[in-house]
């Protein structure tokens, strides 16, 4: 419940003060990524969708963490419960909208074939 509390407010935060998150971008999104491998379902899910929404909240400011991100929510789309599998889709679909495109393109081409 506190992992899930945590990725709830990062959430808010990058709503409410995105250049708090700014500053400190890559730690937060390897802090999150983390989660998503979490054995705890409802974890894993609640950090797949913080990541989604990161995406589409900082947008371009997330460019930089799509090499990190990427293969860990392919890895969740065919690796894990229906929910999950889902959640970890529409997070991808969130990426692609709102990241450059060619980043997104790379990302998803040099991991989704490995």
């Amino acid at each position: 419940e506190l992992k899930k509390k945590g990725l709830f407010n990062i959430t808010r935060l990058a709503e409410s003060h995105a250049a708090v998150l700014l500053c400190r971008l890559r730690e937060i999104c390897l802090a999150v990524t983390s989660e998503v491998t979490n054995l705890r379902s409802k974890v894993s899910y609640s950090a797949i969708v913080t990541l989604g929404e990161l995406f589409a909240i900082l947008k371009k400011d997330m460019d930089s963490q799509v090499d990190e991100v990427a293969p860990v929510l392919l890895q969740m789309v065919w690796n894990s419960p229906e929910f999950v599998q889902k959640a970890a889709s529409q997070s991808l679909g969130i990426m692609v909208e709102n990241v450059t495109p060619a980043r997104a393109m790379t990302a998803l081409m040099d991991k989704g074939v490995k």
